[in-house]
């Protein structure tokens, strides 16, 4: 299957940050889980919503129950990776170092982080 490239919005986002924290789950619980309550017409936007992420490849829908059930096909690090493939493509020629390393100098690690690189570093073959 090929990666969605698709741009998607800061409430589609939030959309699939519900998928993959929920797994598959109906559009009743998606608008709950956004927006606390539960309204006809944020039960349409969410719908659409929706619908633009199938049609860019975000999500798909198990419409063998009577109420649908929607998943996201890439997962939260699949995203996280092509957003950063992205950003090393507009920014770096396309490198990935230059976008670690500033990730890495601007951030505040937590020994775990730090341990947790050291071990993924480690880990590579040259």
């Amino acid at each position: 299957m090929t990666r969605p490239q698709a741009e998607v919005t800061d409430t589609e986002l939030a959309i699939l940050d519900v998928l993959w924290t929920h797994g598959p789950v109906e559009v009743r619980q998606i608008v709950a889980a956004i927006y606390g309550q539960h309204s006809a017409a944020l039960h349409a936007t969410v719908k659409s919503l929706l619908a633009r992420l199938t049609d860019k490849g975000y999500v798909t829908c198990d419409r063998s129950r009577f109420a649908h059930q929607f998943s996201a096909t890439v997962t939260r690090a699949e995203y996280v990776g092509q957003q950063l493939e992205k950003l090393a493509a507009s920014h770096f020629n396309g490198a990935l170092a230059p976008v670690l390393l500033a990730l890495v100098e601007h951030t505040r690690l937590r020994r775990k982080d730090r341990e947790a690189i050291r071990k993924i570093i480690d880990s590579i073959q040259d």
